[in-house]
């Protein structure tokens, strides 16, 4: 049976986690052997609406997809829940709506609706008592006492690296289960967090492109991250491989060497498991004896 995500963070030294975008990427984070998947509002975004992340999804889609993951994969899915989709009330609904979806962890910013992804411009933040606040009411929710709240503050790139610690230790003394600053956008910073926040389990979250330096995930363990998250590196793999094949295929027609890019359709239902369906399906039709 797979392990909960809690058994995990007191397993493992860190724990590196592909951030999928639909149920077939999530099953493909499990297929390449990584024990937790998580999922990247942002992509969800682009992929699902072919919108930007600038706050245009509601609870209902975001949740929607994390069900559909969950169901497909059997590792623990952590899902990104924006600012928690209003306040403490909206708060606690979306904490029992994740739970209820199988998530068994969810990350919930300070910024002010409509928010921003973290590695823009622009981010606004709530006052940190305000963000306590909503932070209670999603513990207060949480019903499964292996479920983990993640408490995320976006507060480095508007007040500052001294103002998003203090915000993060105060978040951890109300009871939030690990710290998750985003948006670091210096090496010091990355590695004077851990230091400050001695004793707060972490998250981290890269993104090719973003603001965040992509240091090596051992060495970010080292420095003291317990969850190393990567949130454009499927999305973003899968953007830029579909793209070039189709600018290939445009300009010169289909060639062999382009095909051998392309993941095969045997291998494709070997991941997604056909041979089960056909099984049951042969089962349910056969006539007995």
């Amino acid at each position: 049976m797979p392990k909960s995500l809690r058994e995990l963070l007191e397993d493992e030294q860190q724990l590196v986690v592909p951030f999928a975008y639909d149920a077939f990427s999530a099953m493909l984070v499990e297929e390449a052997g990584f024990q937790c998947v998580g999922i990247s509002g942002s992509a969800v975004a682009a992929s699902a609406f072919g919108l930007p992340d600038v706050g245009l999804l509601s609870r209902e889609d975001v949740v929607g997809q994390a069900k559909r993951i969950v169901e497909a994969v059997n590792i623990p899915v952590i899902a990104d829940a924006d600012t928690g989709y209003g306040g403490p009330i909206q708060v606690a609904r979306t904490v029992q709506h994740f739970e209820a979806a199988g998530v068994a962890a969810i990350f919930i910013e300070d910024q002010k609706d409509p928010k921003l992804c973290g590695h823009l411009e622009g981010v606004q933040v709530i006052p940190k008592d305000e963000m306590q606040i909503k932070l209670k009411a999603a513990i207060s929710a949480v019903e499964d006492s292996d479920f983990v709240v993640i408490a995320r503050t976006d507060s480095i790139s508007v007040e500052g690296l001294e103002s998003a610690v203090d915000r993060i230790a105060s978040y951890a003394d109300i009871g939030a289960d690990m710290g998750f600053i985003s948006g670091i956008g210096s090496e010091h910073d990355l590695k004077q967090i851990p230091v400050e926040l001695k004793g707060v389990p972490l998250m981290v979250v890269l993104t090719e492109g973003g603001k965040t330096p992509m240091l090596p995930p051992d060495q970010l363990g080292t420095l003291g991250y317990k969850i190393i998250g990567y949130s454009g590196l499927a999305i973003g793999t899968a953007a830029h491989a579909m793209l070039s094949n189709l600018h290939e295929l445009n300009q010169g027609g289909y060639h062999t060497n382009l095909s051998n890019e392309v993941m095969p359709l045997g291998e494709r239902n070997r991941i997604l498991d056909l041979e089960k369906y056909q099984s049951l399906e042969d089962q349910l039709l056969s006539k007995p004896d």
